[in-house]
């Protein structure tokens, strides 16, 4: 097993990059903590995520493996639901929108005399059945990947490791797209129209609120009011985040590869059938995955690796 492969069961001497990581996590979950009490941007989200981290960080050779897994997704989610909003909102360019519906409509039409991207053909086309499975794979989107990061915990730690550093990778990508090429999502455009688009506008559930009418409830109305960037369609990290799922399950047998294949497919069509994406929007979330997975593998590897010249006589198991 690897360098941390039994953190969660054993004990032993303190270890030089375990502490420094664990000491350098703290500092980083505090002075975070700190900074959005003093501006008035704390949520309730901040006090589950910094305590997580920080909890992990003090639990010393008990936590480690969670910690090595569980830093990258906190940079991950400090980027996308802080920076993104306080720091690189100003760093936006010209917002996409009717440039981009016509060019899905133009690449990707949907039947009709009249060129049509399939979001917007959907939005008038609703079906119950897909509603409600749409609705599901929608809400759930993120299920296999932090599942299969939660079992790699225990039983293949430096993989677990490895998908952290790759969900880190694909907010990258997705946070600098969102900031170079500000995209409206199509239910934006049937709703306000072709024309430049307003940064002031609120965030909403599009289809995806067919289905909280379906079983009286407000699940996607309360995700989607804490959307920090409701011009970041493209690309689609729905898309993105079930296939570094399926990278990861791949060599697991034939059957989670198919599940997750299958699973990953149902999240694309479900983001365009419920008209928060355009199929270019799910087709750059495709690229994003390997993009993201083989960057995150190189870190992962490369932490790896450093370990390893503070252990002499450890053996390391790749995560790929």
């Amino acid at each position: 097993m690897s360098d941390g492969s039994n953190e969660l069961r054993r004990g032993g001497a303190p270890h030089p990059a375990r502490t420094r990581l664990a000491t350098g996590a703290f500092c980083a979950a505090s002075a975070h903590f700190a900074l959005l009490a003093a501006s008035g941007h704390l949520r309730w989200e901040h006090y589950v995520l910094d305590g997580v981290l920080a909890a992990f960080a003090l639990g010393g050779r008990r936590t480690a493996a969670l910690l090595r897994a569980g830093l990258p997704l906190w940079l991950a989610l400090f980027l996308y639901l802080d920076l993104q909003q306080l720091a690189f909102a100003s760093l936006r360019g010209e917002i996409h929108t009717g440039d981009l519906f016509l060019l899905d409509a133009a690449l990707f039409p949907a039947p009709g005399e009249e060129p049509m991207p399939w979001a917007a053909w959907f939005a008038t086309r609703a079906n119950p059945i897909a509603d409600l499975f749409a609705g599901i794979a929608y809400m759930g989107f993120v299920a296999p990947f932090f599942g299969t990061l939660l079992v790699y915990l225990f039983v293949e730690p430096d993989r677990a490791e490895a998908m952290g550093w790759c969900f880190f990778a694909a907010n990258v990508i997705a946070v600098s797209a969102y900031t170079l090429y500000p995209a409206a999502p199509p239910w934006y455009v049937l709703a306000h129209g072709l024309g430049p688009a307003d940064p002031a506008a609120l965030p909403h559930s599009a289809g995806a609120g067919r289905f909280d009418e379906m079983f009286g409830v407000g699940v996607f109305a309360g995700i989607y009011s804490m959307n920090p960037n409701v011009f970041g369609a493209m690309p689609s990290l729905h898309a993105a985040y079930p296939l570094i799922a399926v990278w990861h399950l791949w060599h697991r047998g034939i059957f989670l590869r198919v599940f997750s294949i299958g699973f990953a497919a149902l999240v694309a069509f479900s983001a365009v059938y419920l008209s928060h994406h355009y199929v270019l929007d799910v087709i750059a979330g495709m690229a994003t995955a390997p993009a993201a997975c083989a960057a995150g593998g190189a870190i992962a590897a490369r932490l790896t690796r450093a370990r390893r010249k503070q252990t002499p006589g450890r053996r390391t198991s790749p995560a790929v």
